[in-house]
């Protein structure tokens, strides 16, 4: 089944909104978490919820794959904005572990 070009460009602003989206949920995320700075060496784990935004640029062939992409994209958002919120925990925790 040939498709329209209207409809396969459809996931074009789903991955510009998340594009625009994953910046904001990072400093979202940064300003509303109680570190008082952010480590500079854990800002490489940035990454992994970028590169899940950055895969929702590849186009979708099917709707199976454009739901997996939608799905990855606002998992992507969701952990940009968590983790520096997981990184405070995890430090608590090392810190009351440790006695200190």
């Amino acid at each position: 089944m040939i498709r329209r070009p209207d409809e396969r460009q459809r996931w074009l602003p789903v991955a510009a909104l998340f594009t625009a989206l994953a910046p904001v949920a990072v400093w979202c995320g940064r300003a509303s978490s109680y570190l008082p700075g952010f480590p500079p060496g854990f800002a490489y784990f940035y990454a992994l919820p970028l590169a899940m935004v950055a895969f929702t640029w590849i186009p979708p062939r099917t709707d199976a794959q454009r739901r997996r992409r939608l799905a990855l994209g606002s998992i992507g958002c969701l952990l940009a904005f968590l983790y520096p919120h997981v990184v405070l925990v995890g430090l608590l925790a090392l810190w009351a572990l440790s006695g200190g």
